[in-house]
């Protein structure tokens, strides 16, 4: 399944990468006004044009990070090897994991408890109930919860799971896999699309696998994706409007499941799309803010969440007014993430806990 040429590092894949996960404050605060019934980690009020923000981003946002992720993982296999590749993914993946439970979503569960339950403990009281309350694992009672880890659970998972994959691919004879390319091409992209509502705790996990095998075997190499590049403005049309659609039928209409599903369906697979070949003409540069941005960017959605949170918590208390408190979030919590990135970033023996290199 190889296909063409490889280049040890692509800047448009960085870019790519932190400008999506940038978008987790914007979509985070979103859902504190949702209209769907789902309490979050603190519930403000059902405003119908900012919970669209959600049903907007929702469909493509985790498929174009297991997509980015599998393409990575062609070029650090390539350069380490399954033997230190895994055990990179392990400290990598599972430090911040375990670190990730004991500090920071107790934090989002902690503020959950306040906000619904009108608990009145504080928040190192809070552990005995964080560590012992299992209930629907979303922590949105007050319990123990998985919280944004659980993408980093499931990379984990399926990075082991696609090395058995790769592995077996790899020991076929060349012609062999030659011959299997596009008909594996074609049986990832049917898998991504048929199974994505098929899941496993919450989530549709053999659509992440796939997606991650097709940016592996695919979307890595760049004349692949120059060739769907050409189309990238219809593609972008094509998106935009099947996205608004999901939205303004979920949100504001209500009903039309089979035509919601079908805009939601396509909204995954055009969102991605387009937005590797607009990455792909439009993002392939760097600089200072880039580079740094893609540095930190693991360390931004591990720390983005329980900032978003917090500050929805204080402006709440604030009584601000909740349209004003979405704005107010926005405005402190991008800044202050940033801020944070960069004390980790700079702190020696604090970067560990987040996934990055302990020198630096």
């Amino acid at each position: 399944m190889q296909m063409g040429k490889e280049t040890k590092h692509v800047n448009y894949i960085d870019n790519l990468r932190w400008i999506t996960v940038s978008l987790l404050v914007l979509y985070h605060a979103a859902m504190a006004y949702n209209t769907w019934g789902e309490a979050n980690y603190i519930f403000l009020e059902e405003i119908k044009l900012i919970a669209g923000i959600v049903v907007v981003i929702s469909p493509w946002f985790m498929p174009l990070m297991f997509l980015l992720a599998g393409i990575s993982a062609s070029y650090s296999l390539k350069k380490r090897g399954y033997k230190v590749f895994i055990l990179e993914r392990l400290k990598r993946l599972g430090i911040p994991f375990v670190f990730g439970m004991l500090v920071i979503n107790p934090i989002l569960s902690y503020i959950a408890d306040i906000s619904h339950n009108g608990y009145k403990g504080n928040f190192f009281e809070h552990y005995g109930v964080f560590f012992t309350k299992y209930t629907d694992l979303t922590g949105y009672d007050g319990g123990f919860t998985l919280g944004h880890f659980w993408f980093i659970a499931v990379l984990f998972v399926i990075s082991l799971l696609s090395c058995l994959i790769i592995r077996l691919m790899d020991m076929l004879q060349k012609k062999y896999r030659k011959n299997i390319k596009l008909t594996g091409g074609v049986i990832l992209t049917c898998l991504a699309v048929a199974t994505y509502e098929v899941c496993a705790f919450g989530k549709p996990l053999i659509t992440y696998l796939a997606v991650y095998l097709l940016g592996y075997y695919f979307f890595k190499d760049r004349d692949f994706v120059k060739r769907i590049a050409v189309y990238k403005w219809p593609l972008v049309v094509i998106f935009v409007i099947f996205a608004v659609a999901n939205a303004v039928i979920y949100v504001f209409i209500g009903g039309l499941e089979t035509i919601n599903t079908i805009c939601m369906y396509a909204s995954f697979v055009f969102g991605v799309v387009a937005l590797m070949a607009v990455g792909h003409d439009h993002l392939d540069e760097t600089g200072n803010f880039s580079k740094f941005n893609s540095r930190i960017s693991y360390v931004y959605y591990i720390i983005h969440f329980p900032i978003v949170v917090l500050c929805q918590y204080y402006f709440k208390m604030l009584n601000v007014g909740h349209v004003v408190s979405f704005f107010l979030t926005l405005a402190f919590s991008y800044p202050f993430t940033d801020l944070w990135c960069y004390v980790i970033d700079k702190t020696k023996y604090i970067r560990v806990l987040f996934g990055m290199k302990i020198e630096r």
